[in-house]
């Protein structure tokens, strides 16, 4: 028994297995630096999408079919959003809704704290990997007119 663990550890067996073991480890690393970066993407480009579609909800610039594609981004947002992110969409939705008498002002800072939550969530550069929303955090909103 002896000799077989001499054998085992012997210089040749430890010249391939050293390496394999690194290769593995650096595979499983490079994988996961992938994987974060995919995620990177996709979220910078569905943020990017929700940017325009705020567009939607200015008073000069209002447009039915943007706050529509609002909506659906928003919808998006369960899929891939920080949770801050869909705390702060929530909140600035609550002023774009049709019938809310919320200050233009308050509407503004509203939106500009979702701007200032997707800013943070791309610069963190992490991976979402769970969440403590319920399905009370999933608003159920119509494009309206307002």
């Amino acid at each position: 028994m002896h000799t077989s663990m001499i054998e085992f550890l012997s210089a040749d067996f430890l010249k391939f297995f050293i390496p394999l073991v690194g290769a593995v480890a650096a595979w499983f690393l490079n994988e996961r630096r992938r994987r974060a970066w995919e995620e990177y993407l996709r979220k910078e480009e569905r943020y990017r999408e929700l940017l325009r579609t705020l567009t939607g909800f200015y008073g000069h610039a209002s447009d039915p079919e943007v706050r529509r594609q609002f909506l659906e981004e928003y919808k998006r947002c369960f899929l891939y959003c920080g949770d801050e992110v869909i705390r702060a969409a929530n909140l600035a939705m609550e002023g774009m809704v049709e019938g809310t008498q919320l200050p233009n002002e308050e509407r503004l800072e509203r939106i500009g704290d979702l701007v200032l939550a997707i800013r943070r969530d791309l610069l963190r550069r992490t991976l979402t990997r769970s969440t403590a929303l319920t399905h009370k955090d999933f608003r159920h909103v119509h494009p309206g007119t307002k």
